[in-house]
């Protein structure tokens, strides 16, 4: 278990701990910082507070866990194995920020080194939008989008498509390197590293990335990431994967959808 995950795990405990502080506390004397008891204290009264000092504790000790040298040596050496990583099918839930309003959906992503298809599934039964490159010398239709109707639309690349369509767009381009905690080769970007070497935020293309959680790194490869936030002005995405699945070659019709919880 690496430190990003303790610290993401104890995270909502710490805010907790410190909301939860007794306003009845015993005082502290001004110059030594010592408690001062007065009366009798039940054991019902110290257990929070001892609970409330080790939470304290354990949150300050992660906050402090440093970056070192080492960190961007295994970063390096993750970035290697990443690029490596071209064809994947991937399950994940959405949450989709547009200015007050707010789209929770579910998709299905199968990606080959020439070819896409992105399955995206409406809430409240309305359907599954199909994103997919499409086969062709003409740059204009290059990218295909059919509704749940079975309307069809093209485009020269799928966020003008749901840009046009839709009024939003998800930053596809930019995601089939920073769903695997990648930046986007060539382009421009800064980044944070949590002190094992995975990319903690990525600022690239005016869109800000945090990495919230990874899954756990095996023999094979790196663990790539969970949960994500993104966010680009007034949109912004939180994407929680179920399920990572590298692939051969499995361009079909034949997906399965998480469920929302």
């Amino acid at each position: 278990m690496y430190a990003d995950h303790y610290h993401i795990r104890l995270g909502d405990y710490c805010a907790s701990a410190i909301a939860t502080e007794s306003p009845e506390a015993p005082a502290s004397d001004a110059l030594t910082g010592n408690i001062r008891v007065t009366g009798r204290i039940g054991i019902g009264y110290l257990l929070p507070l001892l609970i409330v000092v080790m939470l304290l504790s354990a949150c300050t000790g992660l906050r402090d866990i440093p970056v070192t040298d080492e960190s961007y040596q295994i970063w390096a050496t993750r970035q290697k194995a990443l690029q490596k990583i071209d064809a994947w099918e991937l399950q994940a839930r959405t949450a989709i920020f547009v200015n007050k309003e707010v789209y929770q959906v579910g998709f299905n992503w199968v990606r080959e080194p020439e070819q896409f298809v992105i399955m995206i599934q409406a809430p409240f039964g309305q359907g599954v939008f199909r994103v997919e490159s499409n086969p062709t010398t003409d740059l204009n239709y290059s990218v295909k989008l059919t509704m749940p109707d079975g309307q069809t639309h093209f485009s020269h690349s799928a966020e003008a498509l749901l840009s046009q369509l839709f009024g939003w767009s998800i930053p596809i381009g930019g995601l089939k390197s920073w769903i695997k905690g990648s930046p986007q080769q060539p382009e421009s970007y800064t980044y944070e590293l949590y002190a094992d070497g995975r990319l903690k935020t990525l600022r690239q293309e005016g869109w800000s990335i945090n990495y919230l959680d990874y899954f756990a790194d095996d023999e094979s490869e790196p663990g790539l990431p969970k949960k994500m936030y993104l966010k680009h002005r007034d949109l912004a995405l939180k994407i929680v994967i179920s399920r990572w699945q590298r692939i051969e070659s499995r361009l079909d019709n034949t997906f399965e959808f998480p469920g929302f919880d």
